[in-house]
């Protein structure tokens, strides 16, 4: 009976040592290699190059003679042949009636917004937005308009609602009537010689013309912006004719190799412009010593672009699209197949995915319809992980 009873207990001691081993094996292991996972989630690669240059248009600098002269547009305005630019005044009596006029203009189209139904704080509201996009676009055509606005609704905080607008507004149109008929005596107007967009950005590039970009070679290149001619005191801005404008800058040759004139290419202005844009390729030239002079242009946002002449850039030559998996997720199953594991339910199921490029410590797969898709449940590291494996925290 005794022997009987070592023998049970010589078994049960088996027993409990090769669970205790089994759970032990099983808690270092999942110590080891727990579940762990990320979302497929798409991912965009650029070949692209980073490069300064200038910007070209077809300008011409206004010039204005007299001390007292004050300009009447804004930044990136756009001017018909003939508009006024900005106004000559002959002492200081024109001066202040210039600054009564401007203010009675001013008072004019907030009572109108105000006869029209908005409130002061609708208005107040309309003013910060207003500003938010013209800060966020770089848009300075209205920033004149809006800094009165600021200082009328939110700074100054002046009470303009009456009840009797329609009144108040003839008042002042008579006030603004006899004001011009009385300027026209000592004032004199400068107008645009031609159709155009304003910018008071004047540097001494303006002598560059597009005509000049017409095979272009590197050593040109130089030539034209080493440096700039003097800007005359009497400038009072630049009017830009047309809508078309030029990017050109200097690459090495295998670069430019990967460009065509007549191509389509995005180049991201994010450093002075924050736009990335499509430009199409105008010429690329011979390459001296390596080197190439390559030219862009495009007929979109001359307004946003008139003050800018040297930038940088990053010409995007190709754009690749696909899913992210991490490297550590990626395997070979034993048919030599690149594979990953995607998570469904608490099932790890093989997914064989088509790698097309790499960066860091993530690969860029094909996205397919059968196959890896976004959102997908990625396993980068599991225990025992094998297709259809039941895999657990």
């Amino acid at each position: 009976m005794e022997r009987s009873d070592s023998i049970i207990k010589f078994v049960a001691v088996l027993v409990f040592a090769a669970v205790m081993a089994y759970l032990g094996i099983s808690f270092v292991t999942s110590y080891r290699d727990p579940l762990r996972t990320v979302n497929a989630s798409g991912m965009e690669l650029r070949d692209g190059l980073e490069t300064s240059g200038y910007i070209v248009r077809d300008e011409e600098l206004l010039t204005a003679s007299g001390s007292d002269i004050a300009v009447t547009v804004t930044e990136g305005a756009k001017l018909a042949a003939g508009e006024t630019i900005a106004v000559r005044y002959s002492g200081a009596k024109a001066m202040e009636r210039a600054q009564q006029i401007s203010e009675i203009q001013l008072k004019i189209r907030q009572l109108t917004a105000i006869k029209n139904g908005k409130s002061e704080d609708q208005l107040s509201k309309e003013t910060i937005i207003s500003l938010s996009k013209a800060v966020s676009s770089g848009d300075l055509s209205q920033l004149y308009e809006i800094e009165q606005d600021v200082d009328a609704y939110i700074i100054s905080g002046t009470a303009l609602a009456t009840g009797s607008e329609a009144e108040e507004i003839a008042a002042l149109e008579g006030q603004l009537h006899d004001l011009a008929q009385s300027a026209s005596s000592d004032t004199g107007r400068v107008t645009a010689p031609f159709s155009g967009t304003f910018s008071f950005a004047a540097d001494g590039f303006e002598s560059v013309k597009p005509s000049d970009m017409d095979d272009l070679s590197p050593t040109q290149y130089r030539s034209l912006f080493s440096s700039p001619k003097t800007v005359g005191a009497n400038v009072v801005g630049k009017l830009v004719r047309g809508i078309r404008w030029y990017y050109v800058t200097e690459m090495d040759e295998i670069s430019a190799r990967k460009l065509t004139p007549g191509q389509n290419v995005k180049l991201a202005f994010s450093r002075t412009y924050s736009a990335e844009l499509s430009m199409r390729v105008e010429n690329v030239s011979l390459p001296e010593g390596g080197r190439c002079a390559v030219v862009f242009s495009t007929d979109k946002y001359m307004q946003d672009v008139a003050a800018l002449r040297e930038a940088a850039a990053e010409i995007v030559f190709e754009t690749m699209s696909g899913v992210g998996v991490p490297k550590e997720a990626v395997h070979l199953n034993e048919d030599g197949v690149t594979i990953c594991y995607v998570l469904r339910g608490i099932t790890a199921h093989e997914t064989a995915i088509n790698i097309i490029a790499e960066s860091g410590d993530y690969y860029m797969v094909e996205a397919t319809h059968d196959g890896l898709r976004e959102g997908d449940i990625i396993i980068v590291r599991a225990a025992n992980l094998y297709d259809n494996a039941v895999v657990e925290e």
